[in-house]
């Protein structure tokens, strides 16, 4: 069969049947089938789903797999990787996780409700969306509506005129990060008050429903709904209408009480509302229809290979799986969300009784939910953040394996993120700034290795662009890519994408280092997708690097990016070398060389903190440490102290240098030959990462002014 080149559209549905026959035919009468390939071509045309013939073979059934792409609202989604999600609400206040639903909406209380730290502290650190609670499984509303008297309208915050979710919106808008809501479909306020005037699994007989019930924007719908469906679609419609763009709907299939009552969830007129009203919203759910569950609540995918292209044959009511309306529809993942098999070749040719066991394939990539304060979703009392290395594996097993992160932090009781939330976001997002601050593969020149050819316009120099719809495409289902990087370059990370406008097609893939006369494996994997994150188990210094593709699903692959990064986890280059500062309190106790001792421990009287002279104050103070050589410097990670006095460490600069400094005026050092600096304004919590990126042998830590001595825990200097 021949194959077909990336930068011609996929085929649509209709079409499909008949380009087998005609290959049928041409097969038959021993010719071959060659097709034209325009030099300059538009963007696909989306392709999400693809209908499955009870006749397919296996080979065909794979091959439709790899021209599945996703859909516009789908693409946007996987380019954003980062999304943050916020739970906030009456839990904030009991310590529950789920809440009955009897609670006093009085025990919502914030003192403090601050939406723009909120924002700031995922700005920080690089996330580009954020969902809300807007309600949770215990129902009190967290915004003003007309359909509900348990929610924030009838609680003394704010004299019941708080809203929330607008105040939210508001700041996300303010800090240019897109909106996402998350309003539950369980209720257990309405469940509670159900033999009264609450609506959920109160028995009520469906019924002509007009949504909404009142006023409205304009764009009525006319369901039939029982009384909770109705209720839920109204409160529904006032989020999608009364606060702007919406870019994601969250939900779930949470039903606490189904031994109890039974409370269906009309998900078709639900998503029918939201493709209506915020059509450029994905839909997340475990069933889709634009983005579904990982399987676990860990941040990270478990599955050897993270496909996006998956088969169904059921909706979620258990009726067979239409492809013509698919596309907007839940659908049974098959073998559940945990399923480490997920997407497979074998999963997707399974037959039953001879004929293929289902009825579609669409496209339909995972999202990974974690939270920072694990186990809980909500503040409690004595939480603390996961810690750095955790964020780093869920980053490495999300963003970096083919899904989007979605990470929970959550505001305490007075409205505010908490302080140590709040640095450990900071370290992350300087963690993810230092992984891509430099790219050990901008102005090399790549080529096809021996033995390879492209297809046309698919050149090798495409990866090295930013544009993640240009590729390189080998002519077959293999192929191998050279990197020249000039010179010897120094990386631990191998960033890879996929075109995914043209399909997800890579099985398996490795990439070798030249040490000078022969290729050796650095490291292997499988599935790329929209971006694979390759963590080296060593760095690797070389010039030139190969990218083979080893195994391709049925048509050839498009490869968009291949970058070589450090991760800003290697080796502490500080440690032990020689150190000194402008002065020292306590020649016993707070020399120089405290920090690149390797303990971390910020209290003073544990003896591992610098200090300066404070009878009399140094002006500028500063610390400083030789390497020895100049080596390449990733990241550096400063350590304060903690005992007490940390609101010292602000206003300061860190300058790195391959040459000697030649002052002891910060105004005059940051102008010298060579020497780069980072200037800190506000005030560092009990850590900082910044990045660098560039080779150093002095680094220097220095305040300005005369108003207070320096103190330092530690300086690492990350190779």
């Amino acid at each position: 069969m021949s194959r077909k080149p990336m930068d011609q559209p996929a085929p649509h549905r209709s079409t499909w049947r008949s380009a087998i026959a005609v290959l049928g035919v041409l097969a038959a009468f021993g010719g071959s089938l060659v097709c034209a390939v325009p030099a300059a071509a538009a963007t696909p045309t989306p392709n999400p789903v693809v209908a499955i013939s009870p006749t397919d073979t296996p080979a065909q059934i794979l091959e439709k797999a790899a021209t599945l792409t996703p859909s516009r609202r789908q693409l946007a989604w996987q380019r954003e990787e980062l999304t943050g999600f916020v739970h906030f609400g009456p839990n904030t206040f009991t310590g529950a996780e789920w809440g009955s639903g009897n609670e006093n909406p009085n025990v919502f209380n914030p003192t403090n409700l601050d939406t723009d730290q909120w924002m700031a502290t995922f700005k920080d650190a690089g996330f580009k969306k954020l969902i809300f609670t807007a309600k949770h499984h215990d129902g009190m509303l967290m915004f003003q509506s007309a359909y509900s008297s348990h929610g924030v309208s009838s609680s003394a915050w704010m004299n019941g005129q708080g809203d929330v979710f607008k105040s939210f919106a508001d700041s996300a808008r303010k800090y240019g990060i897109k909106v996402g809501v998350y309003l539950s479909p369980a209720d257990g306020h309405e469940f509670e008050t159900r033999t009264t005037t609450g609506t959920y699994g109160n028995g009520s007989t469906p019924k002509a429903t007009r949504i909404p019930s009142v006023g409205g924007n304009g764009t009525v719908f006319n369901f039939t709904a029982d009384d909770y469906n109705r209720y839920y679609m109204n409160t529904l419609y006032e989020l999608l209408t009364k606060y702007g763009s919406i870019s994601e709907v969250w939900l779930d299939g949470a039903n606490p009480w189904a031994g109890q009552v039974t409370q269906n969830y009309n998900f078709a007129d639900w998503v029918k509302m939201i493709r209506t009203l915020q059509p450029d919203a994905a839909i997340f759910q475990d069933q889709g229809p634009d983005a579904r569950w990982v399987g676990n609540e860990e941040g990270l995918t478990k599955r050897a290979s993270e496909w996006s292209t998956l088969p169904y044959n059921t909706d979620y009511a258990g009726k067979s799986a239409d492809p013509a309306t698919a596309a907007d529809t839940m659908l049974n993942v098959p073998d559940g969300n945990s399923d480490l098999n997920l997407g497979n070749d074998a999963q997707l040719t399974r037959q039953s009784n001879g004929s293929s066991a289902w009825r579609l394939l669409r496209w339909q990539p995972a999202e990974c939910d974690g939270r920072l304060q694990a186990p809980n979703w909500f503040w409690h009392p004595g939480t603390t953040p996961v810690s750095l290395g955790t964020l780093q594996n869920m980053y490495y097993g999300s963003v970096g394996k083919n899904c989007q992160l979605l990470l929970n932090v959550a505001p305490d009781n007075t409205g505010r993120m908490p302080a140590d939330a709040v640095a450990r976001m900071h370290e992350f997002g300087q963690w993810i700034k230092t992984l891509h601050a430099a790219n050990s593969a901008a102005g090399a020149t790549a080529g096809n290795d021996t033995g390879t050819t492209n297809t046309n316009g698919n050149n090798p120099a495409n990866v090295l662009d930013t544009d993640d719809a240009t590729a390189w495409q080998p002519t077959g289902t293999t192929g191998s890519l050279v990197l020249d990087l000039g010179s010897p370059k120094t990386f631990n990370t191998v960033d890879l994408q996929e075109n995914i406008q043209v399909g997800q097609r890579v099985r398996s893939f490795a990439v070798d280092t030249r040490n000078g006369t022969s290729w050796q494996q650095a490291g292997s994997s499988t599935t790329i997708g929209h971006r694979h994150l390759l963590k080296l188990s060593n760095k690797v210094t070389t010039s030139k690097v190969r990218l083979r593709i080893t195994g391709s699903r049925a048509l050839p692959p498009a490869i968009s990016t291949f970058a070589l990064h450090l991760d800003g986890t290697g080796a502490n280059l500080a440690l032990g070398k020689p150190a000194t500062q402008s002065s020292t309190l306590d020649t016993t106790r707070s020399t120089a060389d405290r920090a690149v001792d390797g303990n971390t421990n910020g209290n003073y009287f544990a003896g591992s903190v610098t200090h300066t002279t404070d009878k009399p104050l140094d002006t500028n103070p500063w610390w400083q440490v030789d390497l020895g050589s100049s080596q390449y410097v990733s990241s550096i990670k400063l350590w304060n102290r903690t005992d007490c006095c940390s609101g010292r460490l602000h206003d300061f600069y860190v300058f790195t240098s391959d040459t000697p400094f030649t002052s002891t005026d910060p105004h005059v050092t940051k102008t010298q030959a060579d020497v780069r600096n980072t200037y800190q304004t506000t005030t560092v919590g009990d850590t900082l990462t910044l990045p660098v990126g560039q080779s150093a042998r002095y680094i220097r830590v220095q305040l300005v002014g005369s108003d207070r001595p320096l103190s330092l825990a530690e300086v690492q200097v990350l190779g």
